[in-house]
């Protein structure tokens, strides 16, 4: 084998094996795009009757970050106008507007895929104040009661203090006026306020989230826990029953920093409810919305940027090289015979309308009734161009007639006949009616069974749906394909049928 055409291989393979990786790693392209993905399909529904002022409804919405993307939103405003806002790390959405007596029903869905989280450095976060209403005196008290805590690790702190707030301190044991004074001032403000507490007395930074439970659901609550910075990451406290989630935490944030996760100015905001339930989709669903809300270079050239009309087209486009690297394989290292290398590939793109049953009956039959209607124009010695213009319009004459079968049996198969690539066959009757002349009616069979099963063949691949789709996400898995066709072009060995047709002459 040559040195220039393997250098061209290993380029090519590098160079889609750069491409692919730079999509994977950097990207956050799905590795197996038609593998299937959970996710969650969220919706809310929320009641709003106005006043006579202009009625201004905000709404925590869950927004793509570290763990979860967020694709496939839809808002329904109804007479309101939207708009959305970023306030810190929060995605507030907005209805204002005036509102009928009658009330108005806004509404939001959207998808959602819980990601594992990769383990990269974050950046330590500043340790914040006390939370408001907070007075010196309970400071100090908090301060006392985690005294003996302070030289533990952080994750052991958090435990403690998780602990704590439902009542178990520990040994030693803070004396009785300090835990009367304490469980007033958490009788008071609330767990979450008396964890916050404790959480700064302790050096820990924490912070309040407002959101769901990731769970099948319909509810008209929200769940509220605290996020703490142990050192490493974030840990997940539930300070109403003091439990500390397991990584990753079943929970979907809405808002951040203690912002209520819905509130209304002007009117009244009779019921939100939240919905939420499992999907299994498809990955390439996902990076759809991903790939069609970048400014990336690479995703702003890609196949989803089509017109969705053309999508389906260039799905099935794609593995047409998949399909001339088979006819390549199947030639020249088995040794399948065929008429070419286009009719096989064309032939299996016709099969997808007729069907494979139906599409070989039908190339079966143009065939041989083109074959016997070549031999009879032989006895009249037409030159060449006039002959394969016979030949085409009996071609052409056939598919009508199979059309009009077809209509008349309401077989939907036979009138897709049309589709079938008439110039072809017509090449296809030429050269079998050669090679029966040349080689016999039995090479002229042996070749047109040939071409029909590599069809078969090609005709399965092109029907590969998890192809399709990887294909069509990455589409510099061409220049591979490429790769291999160059070496394959390269192979001058003996082929598989050769090594089977002079069995007789290796074994003596």
């Amino acid at each position: 084998m040559k040195r220039p055409a393997v250098l061209l291989a290993v380029a090519l393979l590098i160079l889609s094996f750069a491409l692919i990786s730079y999509r994977i790693l950097w990207l956050k392209y799905p590795i197996l795009p038609a593998a299937p993905a959970k996710v969650w399909q969220l919706s809310m529904d929320a009641s709003v009757k106005g006043s006579e002022k202009e009625t201004t409804v905000m709404i925590g919405l869950p927004s793509t970050q570290k763990g979860q993307l967020v694709v496939d939103v839809h808002i329904h405003p109804g007479t309101l106008s939207f708009n959305l806002l970023r306030e810190g790390p929060n995605q507030i959405g907005v209805w204002s507007g005036p509102i009928s007596p009658r009330g108005e029903v806004i509404r939001y869905s959207s998808t959602i895929q819980v990601q594992p989280q990769r383990l990269h450095k974050i950046k330590p976060p500043n340790l914040g104040p006390y939370p408001k209403h907070t007075g010196e005196t309970e400071q100090k008290l908090a301060t006392r009661l985690v005294a003996t805590w302070n030289p533990l690790p952080p994750t052991d702190r958090l435990r403690r203090i998780a602990a704590a707030v439902n009542g178990f301190w520990g040994t030693p044991l803070p004396n009785a006026q300090e835990l009367q004074a304490w469980s007033a001032f958490q009788n008071k403000y609330g767990r979450v306020t008396a964890s916050l507490v404790l959480l700064r007395a302790a050096g820990l930074t924490a912070q309040v989230v407002e959101g769901l439970q990731l769970a099948e659901s319909v509810t008209n609550t929200t769940v509220t826990w605290i996020e703490v910075w142990t050192g490493q990451d974030w840990d997940t406290l539930q300070p109403e029953k003091g439990e500390i989630y397991q990584k990753p935490a079943p929970l979907l944030p809405l808002t951040t920093g203690g912002y209520p996760a819905a509130r209304i100015l002007h009117g009244e905001l009779s019921e939100v409810r939240w919905t939420l339930n499992r999907q299994i989709i498809n990955q390439w669903r996902m990076q759809f919305e991903r790939m069609m809300s970048s400014n990336r270079w690479l995703d702003r050239w890609s196949l989803f940027r089509l017109p969705e009309e053309f999508q389906t087209t260039f799905r099935i486009l794609m593995l047409v090289p998949i399909g001339a690297l088979m006819i390549c394989l199947l030639r020249n290292i088995v040794g399948f015979p065929t008429f070419g290398i286009f009719l096989p590939v064309l032939m299996a793109l016709a099969f997808r309308n007729t069907g494979l049953a139906y599409g070989l009956g039908i190339f079966w039959g143009v065939v041989l009734i083109g074959y016997v209607v070549r031999r009879w124009i032989d006895k009249l010695r037409l030159l060449l161009v006039p002959r394969l213009s016979v030949i085409l319009t009996l071609v052409i004459a056939c598919i009508t007639v199979f059309a009009l079968l077809g209509n008349k049996l309401d077989l939907r198969e036979f009138m897709a006949v049309g589709l079938l690539p008439f110039v072809i066959l017509t090449m296809t009757i030429e050269r079998f009616f050669v090679i029966t002349e040349e080689a016999g009616i039995r090479e002229g069979l042996w070749t047109a069974a040939g071409s029909a099963g590599v069809a078969v063949i090609t005709y399965k691949i092109l029907q590969l749906e998890p192809l399709q789709l990887t294909f069509f996400v990455y589409p510099e898995l061409l220049f591979a394909v490429a790769s291999a066709q160059v070496l394959l072009g390269r192979y001058t060995g003996y082929r598989l049928l050769e090594l089977f047709r002079f069995r007789r002459f290796w074994r003596s």
